[in-house]
């Protein structure tokens, strides 16, 4: 029986053209691959090799054998590469959402109740979370759409977008404030924030947003700015409130979001534990 060591072998020598360097590239001794390239041979029942006194070539049979492993190889590879992504669908819980705020308390709780598998997340916008469900490229989305197309759906929570201002700030008074009385001022805005900066952006069409990539670099220059930024009810609770500023809620319907969580069809029954705690929740 032909095996799939020798096939690679075969293809070694070929590409080598010599039985001494492929033996190198391969990492075993000459005469071991002198009698497995003769053993592929007799397996075969057809010779494929041109032989010289110090060069080894393929003759027309060996050349279209080489097609043929070509091939296979690529399919074999291309197999072990599926397997290995099923393994690890296996043992891996994926989630993505169009916000951060979501995630602080849906990640530790799928990982309290599912100890043995690896979670992992990401950001996206809406339209690539509802594509990446339905191919199945991710396990949970988080989005701000009620319903999903054969998914099990149900309210994650709410989060509540507010304004952070610096204690010596005009605002930093107000019991509440709205989009358009603070349009007009200048603002960090930290740019990981999901479908929050979109929003925010349409609202306030004339305002300056002085975007930061770093989150460390926007915490800083937030605490030690006169300029405003957004905190949110859920930052707050999950990550308390700089000493330095103080938080005044936006009154606008728009600066709510409520966000929904969409398990893949084939998932219920894995993550039925998480369904059902966030389903209790709301009875």
């Amino acid at each position: 029986m032909i095996e799939f060591h020798q096939l690679r072998q075969f293809a070694a020598v070929a590409e080598c053209g010599t039985l001494s360097a492929a033996a190198e590239k391969l990492y075993i001794s000459q005469p071991a691959l002198t009698r497995s390239m003769q053993r592929l041979e007799r397996e075969a029942g057809v010779t494929l090799f041109d032989r010289r006194k110090s060069k080894i070539s393929l003759n027309e049979n060996g050349k279209f054998l080489l097609s043929l492993v070509g091939k296979l190889t690529e399919e074999f590879d291309s197999m072990v590469d599926r397997l290995r992504a099923f393994d690890k669908s296996r043992r891996t819980i994926t989630v993505e959402s169009c916000a951060p705020a979501p995630l602080w308390e849906l990640m530790p709780a799928l990982s309290a109740h599912f100890p043995g598998m690896t979670v992992s997340s990401g950001m996206k916008d809406e339209d690539s979370l509802a594509r990446d469900l339905e191919s199945g490229e991710t396990d949970i989305i988080v989005t701000r759409r009620p319903e999903t197309p054969g998914a099990l759906c149900f309210e994650l929570g709410r989060e509540r977008l507010l304004l952070n201002v610096p204690k010596t700030h005009p605002l930093a008074g107000r019991k509440s404030v709205t989009f358009a009385e603070i349009e007009h001022y200048s603002f960090l805005l930290y740019s990981q924030i999901g479908e929050w900066e979109p929003l925010v952006r349409r609202v306030m069409p004339h305002t300056h947003f002085i975007v930061q990539d770093d989150w460390d670099n926007f915490i800083s220059l937030s605490q030690i700015s006169a300029l405003p930024s957004f905190n949110s009810d859920l930052a707050v609770r999950f990550y308390g409130r700089s000493e330095n500023s103080v938080v005044i809620p936006i009154t606008d319907d728009e600066a709510e979001m409520i966000y929904y969580c969409h398990i893949r069809a084939d998932k219920k029954r894995e993550l039925r534990p998480l369904w059902e705690t966030y389903i209790g929740k709301h009875i």
